[in-house]
């Protein structure tokens, strides 16, 4: 069954988030991934939005989903987003 990544991210560090954004996709692809949505463009139907960008990857499954998120080839870009913004991130299965 697929499975989601989804971010919903909060920009402090505009100049290190182009890094990340330039080589994220890279690991992404590397397990499986692919995005379907990696945008700022956002328009709010309902509540509020208090975040920048609006990220979904799908991987195949949840395990691969996670072995990227808990990769060492991503840790490094991981720990440039912690220090350059704040996210919220989660992984939901999708439909077969």
């Amino acid at each position: 069954m697929p499975a989601f990544v989804i971010s919903r991210v909060q920009i402090s560090d505009h100049v290190a988030m182009q890094n990340y954004m330039a080589k994220a996709p890279a690991g992404v692809a590397a397990h499986g991934g692919r995005y379907l949505v990696r945008t700022g463009d956002i328009e709010c139907l309902e509540g509020t939005v208090d975040y920048d960008r609006v990220v979904v990857v799908q991987f195949p499954d949840r395990e691969k989903a996670l072995a990227w998120y808990n990769s060492e080839d991503y840790a490094p870009l991981r720990k440039t987003r912690w220090q350059s913004a704040a996210a919220h991130i989660i992984v939901v299965p999708g439909e077969e």
